[in-house]
């Protein structure tokens, strides 16, 4: 028999009582999957959020007639493949590919759907991915259900989200595009504004991925120069243990400054704030100490005398750099940043006695940076104190333990405690 509009229309208490059959099956489904899916992303760095739901009756059944319009529908429950629906949300559209990789790799997907694809450039599209899949044969035997369904799975970053939300209530629901063009095109205009955010914050994410590699790297080939125990104490080693503390404050610096309340004056200090750290990255040491004090004299800010210092540090100039930690210091009594790097100036004068105070005083503030306490293990072993310095070895191993020169470091500490 031919199932068309009229035959569900009139059987509809009959789709009724087969979706009431089913549902808590399909809700025992969707709790088993989307606890598969977190366990799948929770190692993934997507940070992703999984939120499902069952579609409900009169949703099902609207889509049904409207389907059975263009012509006939044998069986409503396979042809609707989107019964249980799932959604996966991340921050970033580089999270889409590798979620996207991730459900490639451990579902069989029956198909995968682009949706910018299908839209005109006057849309302004997302680039939102929908994906159906079979249901997997140990989630459906957990669930004791032996139908042969489908779940669509759609990967949308937050703003995407944000916007299906609110066009399904706005336009889905209420058909926007029979009402007048002016509000049509405010909603054009916010979802073009949405899709420049999303790619916006993947342009910034990508600037901060490639700065924190860069430091990473530039962190590990200083920190393989400097950690042969025992140091050196020529001029070179002390310039590349500056650099390895002076890489470990550039990013966060960026961030933080604030100069000037006056909007002008700030945006000209700021273009010398970059000029500053970029030289200073580049290790044109003067003219960062050049255009730091130019900073300084128009705005005294306790992160630029901590910037100054660590260059002074790098050139050798111990004096000087614990003047201006001293001054940052004063203006911020609570970064313990610059407690350590205060601390590092005084080990280099060969003053124990203030630069373990000044670890001291870092750990209170912050006792969970593993490089404070490689630097007071470092003083120990300077001190002779060869326990003390592997008790901080291992501090600093269990905060960070991908720490290799710390684990170096304290291999040697045995070693020599064992002569």
């Amino acid at each position: 028999m031919e199932k068309n509009l009229n035959y569900w229309i009139e059987n509809k208490y009959k789709l009724l009582s087969q979706y009431e059959k089913n549902y808590k099956k399909y809700n025992k489904v969707l709790t088993i999957l989307t606890r598969k899916i977190e366990t799948l992303l929770a190692n993934s760095s997507s940070n992703a959020q999984v939120k499902g739901r069952i579609k409900s009756f009169e949703a099902f059944y609207r889509k049904l007639l409207a389907r059975c319009q263009k012509h006939s529908i044998e069986s409503p429950f396979d042809y609707i493949t989107d019964i249980i629906g799932m959604r996966i949300v991340v921050p970033f559209l580089e999270d889409l590919k590798n979620v996207e990789r991730h459900m490639v790799n451990n579902f069989e997907i029956v198909e995968t759907e682009y949706k910018s694809r299908e839209l005109n450039i006057r849309e302004f599209g997302y680039d939102s991915i929908h994906l159906l899949i079979n249901l997997p044969s140990d989630t459906a035997k957990k669930a004791r259900f032996n139908d042969d369904i489908k779940i669509e799975i759609q990967l949308r970053t937050i703003l995407q989200d944000a916007w299906a939300e609110v066009e399904h209530e706005l336009i889905y629901k209420t058909s926007i595009d029979k009402v007048e063009n002016t509000l049509r095109r405010k909603m054009i205009a916010i979802n073009a504004t949405l899709s420049l955010a999303d790619l916006t914050f993947q342009e910034i994410r990508d600037y901060q991925k490639k700065r924190y590699r860069e430091v990473q790297e530039r962190h590990r080939k200083l920190m393989e120069k400097v950690s042969t125990i025992p140091e050196k104490k020529d001029k070179k080693s002390i310039i590349e243990l500056a650099k390895v503390y002076d890489s470990q404050n550039e990013v966060e610096y960026e961030s933080e400054i604030k100069l000037d309340e006056s909007h002008n004056i700030e945006y000209g200090l700021n273009n010398i704030l970059v000029e500053a750290m970029t030289a200073h990255l580049e290790n044109r040491l003067n003219d960062a100490i050049e255009l730091y004090t130019r900073l300084i004299t128009v705005s005294p800010n306790h992160f630029i005398y901590n910037h100054r210092g660590l260059v002074y540090f790098t050139l050798s100039e111990y004096d000087k750099a614990i003047k201006d930690f001293t001054s940052a210091i004063e203006i911020e009594p609570r970064d313990t940043r610059v407690y350590t790097n205060r601390g590092l100036t005084y080990r280099m004068l060969k003053q124990y006695d203030k630069s373990l105070k000044d670890f001291e005083k870092s750990l209170e503030l912050n006792p969970l940076w593993p490089d404070t306490f490689y630097g007071r293990s470092l003083t120990f072993y300077d001190l002779g104190d060869i326990q003390h310095a592997i008790e901080d070895c291992d501090k600093a191993i269990s905060l960070k333990p991908d720490f290799k020169q710390a684990a170096r470091f304290k291999q040697y500490l045995i070693n020599q405690s064992m002569k």
